[in-house]
């Protein structure tokens, strides 16, 4: 380990990174999508899954639920006491008709599970309407493709126009006219331009019209829609302005407004009255009183700047902004330990401390602004930055004229992204209890003029959504990023009601453990970790990290865990922060949402870390050295970290060797561990965000890459491979629909197999990206941010942002090619660890609330018909024996483990094997009391288990299989569930004249004496 240090440490003296832009024409990267270009991508996404030769294999879901997932929506199902649906951003829509006990999905299949707004018909419970694309403008806040109506409670639904919309904030219908409603459009985020407006439809969405237009400067749409419930000819929208680049947010305009039409959305005027106006105006949330409709809230994001003496100056002497206006005098004047303070509390560079810092602002080597060009940083920002913020508006006269409710500010509710909130209720019986969203959620009694939270430590914060009982207020359901929320007392105490795996993840990450755990970071839940045999209703999962989780790295030699959040925040077994800093008065380092860190597969005390310029430690993140100059070069800033680090791969042949790409469209290759820099981009599209690069395990020069285009609105999938150090790329992307692409990875096993995780969900190439398969299965049409294949267990671990992890068997993906000109095939299984318990009998009160066991077998059939599965012992006695019908590819039988005791005769036989079992049950009992003393001493010294029912089950079998008779009449007799028991099987399939057979070998149950746990084997290997 010296010597290798040494030799880095020379590298890295040797040269700067860089040596020189060797970058050729870049192809141009295409515009926005269209709606043509998504049900063209709808349509092949469709074919890909049809097509599969994979279909048969089915997904698991292994959680997490315990976290929930952004709830954007709650409505009430008319007639149903106990029924709600409850939309989630990227989760899609799900129902439950027993107040949350039980959920259901029904959007899993749709085109576009991406939910921005859901309305009831409230003449019929089974007419849904939701409008897709989530009105929220966040990082991950996804886009739509319209509007769909459900007439049977969304067992099916049909497209209803608006494809162009992207976005939806709101639709509400006229409850004097099912087919007649009102759509508020937000439109395309990243881009000008599409459908903006108010929409409204008097056929059921046959047709629209555009009754308000706010699209003049191409980025003002409808975020927020609401109607009198006096009068439905009276509607009330809320206008919002925003412009969203990768670098830079603009989140608020002079076309921010609220405007009212009196005649059912035929004319509209814009309402002032004392309403703010202007530049600085930003979402705006509408609510309406019930009770007194004259009454009308609007919720204001309001981004002009405090005056200063209005400022959170923060609660120490030494915070940031008092710094702002003090002297290098006034800032030496404060003691050592009060500067030490500072230096921590700001996160400066570790190595610094009050005695430096005094001596060089005392030598005038620092001054109070190079302190402060250190102390922004993007996490600081989020918070500490003092404008108005969410403010509240109140109009006693139907909009005519406004007030702000309240003359002091409301800090610490929105911060600086009220962007992210914008939800307003009123108490429909009481016009004067109102409650806001933000970080937390506030009530006023008194119309606005005083707040209090209304929050538990065990509830969620980021309010998205809310719902109050109109004939019970004190009844409320809430919706926030970490699910539902249900309080019966008005929000004094709240039931948090979770069910559904709606986790939006980042990333995933495995270990090596038996069973193997699954690790990931989360949108705003943190970091969890989870049994890869944990499943929804059993949830394990638990938090191992903070904030919004992202990159998990777990050292393979002892589990050591590195999690971390949002903006390069890094923790060594969450506690040690493992996070390389700039020193004062160098640039500032700029780190990424998703700032991408890796453990070296060389070694696992090498940490590499990826901000703008690549840095690595050699002692687990205890010290750090640069090893690339700035490898980003657009100049373009915003308040947004932009041109940043978002991936990089460490070639598993060769120490030194480092593919990084950035989100500003570049991708670097050095082959000598960062002393010199390639940059290798040239034949890529310019400016698309570099989504991943994978170096290949099996040829140093090869390496895979994904750009992606949300961040200007361009749904193309872009995966390229190059086979010469990035001195050219071809495409890999043809036959795959039109997706923004996330992620690719190559099969550990099997190197011509691909794997990429898309905005719509999973593909696998099983000839290095000529061809391409769906993998359906039974994944919902959601966004897979992440994957990963486990090398031992040979299984396919896909993060979902909004459906949590799904697991799929991948041994049938990675073997197929060498088994698909045989007829049929049957792929090796897992050992199966036998259970104690699967012998009891079964309870006659709880038997539905047990777990039975399975045994999924996959196999390979080059033709559809009947498959025969059968189970053999080692004595060859078949003992099982079920059919299912089959397609043409890989499919799945699935073996409830039960054994059938018809298979060892007819009826007759049966009833003969029962008088014998009755025969040798008397003869046993005179053998029993002969014994009884003899046999006390035994059972002493056996092990507790051995007098396990499955035991005496197998005894009895045994017994009466010797004359002849039905092995199983004597357990049937008693009860006994007749589940396989320890031994080696065999399994047979047959499809037509087609036979194939695999292995299956059942585990005992350890002794309860300790032994040592065998090396966990790599499924499908050999013994040697």
């Amino acid at each position: 380990m010296p010597a290798l240090r040494l030799t880095f440490a020379l590298i890295v003296l040797i040269t700067a990174a860089a040596a020189g832009d060797a970058r050729a024409e870049r192809p141009a990267p295409n515009g926005p999508a269209t709606a043509d270009i998504a049900d063209a991508a709808w349509e092949r996404h469709q074919e890909l899954d049809r097509t599969s030769p994979f279909k048969g294999l089915e997904w698991r879901a292994i959680g997490p639920v315990v976290q929930g997932g952004r709830a954007i929506d709650i409505e009430k199902i008319p007639d149903e006491p106990y029924g709600f649906l409850v939309a989630y951003a990227s989760g899609g829509l799900w129902r439950t008709v027993d107040n949350g006990v039980n959920f259901e999905p029904l959007t899993d299949e749709l085109q576009s599970m991406i939910m921005g707004d859901v309305a009831i018909d409230p003449n019929d419970g089974d007419r849904i309407w939701i409008g897709t694309g989530e009105d929220n403008a966040s990082r991950s806040s996804y886009g739509g493709v319209g509007v769909f109506l459900s007439e049977d409670g969304g067992a099916t639904w049909q497209p209803k126009g608006l494809r162009n919309s992207d976005r939806i904030g709101r639709i509400v219908i006229d409850p004097r006219d099912s087919n007649r409603l009102f759509v508020g459009v937000s439109g395309r985020l990243y881009t000008e331009g599409g459908e903006r407006g108010v929409y409204r439809t008097t056929d059921g969405g046959a047709t629209w019209n555009l009754v308000l237009s706010t699209g003049d400067d191409g980025w003002t749409g409808i975020i927020d829609l609401t109607m009198d419930p006096s009068n439905p000819d009276v509607l009330y929208a809320a206008a919002w302005h925003r412009e969203r680049t990768p670098w830079n947010f603009v989140e608020s305009g002079a076309g921010s407004g609220i405007y009212k039409s009196t005649d059912g959305g035929d004319t509209w005027n814009r309402l002032s009255g004392g309403f703010p106006e202007g530049d600085h105006v930003g979402r705006i949330g509408l609510a309406v009183s019930a009770s007194n409709p004259r009454v009308v809230y609007a919720s204001l994001d309001n981004q002009e700047e405090l005056p200063e003496e209005l400022w959170d100056l923060g609660g120490s002497p030494l915070s940031a902004k008092r710094v702002k206006g003090m002297t290098e005098e006034e800032f030496l004047a404060f003691d050592a330990a009060t500067i030490e303070g500072f230096i921590r509390a700001n996160d400066l560079d570790t190595s610094l401390d009050a005695e430096g810092l005094i001596d060089m602002m005392q030598k005038g080597e620092l001054t109070v602004k190079d302190l402060l060009d250190e102390l922004s940083d993007a996490n600081d920002n989020l918070f500490n930055t003092d404008i108005r913020g969410v403010e509240v508006y109140r109009s006693n006269d139907g909009g005519a004229t406004w007030s702000r409710t309240h003359e002091r500010p409301l800090r610490d509710i929105v911060y600086t992204y009220g962007y992210y909130f914008g939800q307003i209720r009123v108490d429909p019986q009481d016009p004067d209890r109102v409650f806001i969203g933000g970080v937390p959620l506030v009530r006023s009694e008194d119309g606005g003029v005083t707040w209090h939270g209304v929050n538990q430590r065990d509830v969620h914060v980021d309010y998205q959504s809310g719902w109050i009982n109109p004939e019970h207020p004190q009844h409320m359901w809430i919706g926030n990023d970490g699910g539902v929320d249900a309080s019966w007392d008005g929000g004094k105490s709240w039931v948090k009601i979770d069910r559904q795996p709606t986790g939006q993840f980042y990333t995933v990450q495995y270990d090596l453990e038996d069973p193997y755990n699954v690790y990931g970071g989360l949108q705003d839940n943190g970091t969890l970790k989870g049994s890869s045999r944990s499943r929804p209703a059993i949830d394990t999962w638990r938090v191992v990290g903070g904030g919004d989780g992202m990159h998990v790295e777990v050292d393979p030699r002892d589990g050591t865990l590195y999690t971390g959040f949002q903006f390069g925040f890094y923790f060594r077994n969450g506690a040690e922060e493992v996070r390389p800093r700039d020193a004062l008065k160098e640039p500032a380092l700029r780190y990424n949402w998703q700032t991408p860190v890796r453990l070296s597969s060389h070694n696992p005390d090498i940490f590499y870390f990826g901000a703008n310029r690549l840095y690595r430690s050699m002692d687990r993140g205890e010290t750090w050295t640069a090893i690339s100059d700035d490898l980003t070069r657009s100049e373009m800033r915003g308040d947004v970290p932009f041109a940043t680090i978002t991936t990089f791969s460490e070639s598993e042949l060769h120490f030194g060797r480092l593919w990084v790409g950035t989100d500003d469209g570049h991708l670097w290759l050095t082959l000598d561990g960062g002393a010199n820099w390639t940059d290798v981009g040239g034949g890529l599209p310019s400016d698309r965000w570099v989504s991943r690069v994978v170096a290949s395990r099996v040829e140093k020069d090869r390496a895979y890459v994904t750009l992606n285009g949300y961040r200007q609105d361009d749904d193309t999938a872009y995966l390229y491979v190059t086979e010469d150090a990035g001195a050219t790329w071809t495409s890999l992307a043809g036959g795959l629909p039109a997706e923004p692409l996330n992620v690719v990875r190559e099969d550990p096993v099997n190197a011509d197999v691909l794997y990429v995780g898309s905005d719509r969900g999973a593909y696998v190439s099983l000839d290095r990206g000529k061809t391409w398969n769906g993998l359906p299965g039974g994944l919902p049409n959601v966004p897979v941010h992440d994957l990963q294949i486990h090398p031992r267990e040979r299984e396919l671990i896909v993060g979902t942002h909004g459906r949590s992890v799904w697991i799929l068997d991948a041994l049938p993906i990675q073997e197929l090619s060498d088994v698909k000109g045989d007829a049929l095939h049957v792929f090796p299984l897992e050992n199966v660890d036998y259970r104690r318990g699967w012998q009891s009998r079964r309870s006659l009160w709880f038997a539905d609330l047990e777990d039975p066991p399975e045994l999924h077998i996959p196999f390979w059939s080059a033709e559809a018909g009947t498959a025969t599965v059968t189970v053999h012992d080692g004595d060859k006695r078949e003992l099982r024996r079920f059919e299912l019908e089959v397609e043409a590819g890989v499919s799945t039988a699935v073996w409830d483990l039960l054994l059938d005791p018809t298979l060892a005769g007819d009826a007759e036989k049966a009833k003969r094997a029962d008088e014998a079992a009755a025969d040798a049950k008397k003869a046993q009992g005179k053998k029993d009391k002969k014994k009884k003393k003899d046999k006390k001493k035994k059972r002493a010294k056996e092990d507790a288990e051995a007098k396990d029912s499955g035991e005496k089950l197998k005894v009895a079998a045994d017994q009466l299989g010797a004359r002849g008779k039905s092995p199983w009449a004597e357990a049937i007799r008693l009860g006994w569930p007749l589940y396989v028991t320890p031994g080696d099987y065999t399994v047979k399939i047959t499809v037509g004249d087609a036979e194939a057979t695999t292995a299956l070998t059942v585990e005992a149950p350890e002794p309860r004496s300790p032994r040592t746990t065998p090396e966990p084997k790599i499924r499908g290997q050999k013994d040697e």
